[in-house]
């Protein structure tokens, strides 16, 4: 792989580091699924920046890290079932009832059981500060509000109105579904199967950064690729239903996942200079997370989709356009920006 060299009198940007090394064609041109991560990823990039003139990283660290990036945008972002994920995308072209009761009664297994996979990784926190931000994520998973948006100290206050499952239990009620046809691991078809055992063995796993690649891989699919497209699959069943399906699950969490997905990039580099972290474990749980769990999931679901006509794909994603061996490196030479600023 050929090694990338950049003009030293330029801070490079998040989005011309990836055209740099293949993930972009163009800075001018940024694809969908690719928007939100550059956005978030350039705000973690300028605290580097800082820590690069401050001292407080070396020059070599901020290229290692920046090699970390790239190799998790190529890993989780430009995985098909985040890049193309054909499924969803027909999905949100509009939907049968039967079909929206097949994606929420499936997605409903993996949701509450997400919740047992959340109390291991709780379990299994490197350090009390992670302990205390992943208790927080559960506790409000199971009905205790943020005090202020999505993040942060929580309000103390339980109520069943405010458990997430709650909403979605609302949705499957609005398409059908009674409460023992929906989350039980017994329903599951076998790519949900495979999808809640995958999110058991690594976002839970008891190796701190196999865990964080596979929450970090789990958290960017689903704010890039994943609530738009089935929202959007709603919202169209609704309007041609006189009884409207209750969106609230799906639209808390469209909002939610920004939230998540920033807090991702956040730890990573917090991770990364620990001195536990393994960046090739990080990107092998991302992998995994995504090829033996989200993929075997949207394979499965396909292969079972009632009504399917020919208007749906013959595969639930397309092919990887690229693999991270076809991506250029990033300079590690005394000419790049980084190395200027040391």
């Amino acid at each position: 792989m050929s090694n990338v060299h950049r003009d030293p009198q330029l801070e490079p940007t998040v989005a011309e580091l990836f055209a740099s090394v293949g993930i972009l064609e163009s800075t001018e041109s940024i694809p969908d699924h690719l928007e939100l991560f550059i956005v978030q990823a350039e705000r973690v990039w300028k605290k580097i920046l800082a820590d690069l003139k401050t001292g407080e990283l070396t020059s070599d660290q901020g290229i290692e890290f920046q090699q970390l990036l790239v190799e998790a945008c190529g890993s989780v972002l430009c995985h098909p079932v985040v890049a193309d994920n054909r499924y969803l995308r027909r999905f949100s072209e509009g939907v049968t009832e039967s079909q929206a009761r097949h994606e929420c009664q499936q997605f409903s297994v993996f949701a509450l059981q997400f919740d047992v996979a959340q109390a291991k990784l709780v379990a299994n926190s490197p350090t009390e500060e992670s302990y205390q931000e992943r208790l927080r994520v559960l506790l409000n998973e199971k009905g205790i509000p943020y005090q202020d948006g999505f993040e942060g100290e929580l309000t103390g206050r339980w109520s069943d109105s405010t458990v997430h499952f709650t909403w979605m239990l609302k949705m499957a009620k609005g398409l059908n579904l009674k409460f023992d046809e929906i989350g039980k691991i017994w329903i599951a078809l076998p790519g949900t199967k495979k999808f809640v055992e995958a999110t058991f063995d690594l976002y839970g796993n008891t190796d701190p950064s196999t865990g964080a690649g596979a929450a970090f891989a789990i958290e960017n699919w689903a704010a890039n690729s994943l609530w738009r497209p089935w929202i959007s699959g709603m919202k169209k069943l609704n309007e041609s239903n006189l009884q409207k399906v209750n969106l609230g699950y799906l639209l808390y969490h469209e909002k939610e996942e920004e939230h998540h997905s920033q807090a991702t990039l956040d730890e990573l580099y917090e991770d990364f200079q620990e001195p536990w972290f393994d960046a090739q474990k990080f990107l092998a749980g991302a992998e995994n997370m995504l090829t033996g769990g989200v993929l075997a999931y949207y394979e499965s679901q396909l292969s079972n989709l009632p009504d399917r006509d020919e208007t749906w794909p013959e595969e639930a994603t397309g092919n990887r356009r690229d693999s991270l061996e076809d991506l250029r490196r990033v300079d590690s030479g005394t000419d790049s920006e980084i190395h200027s600023m040391s």
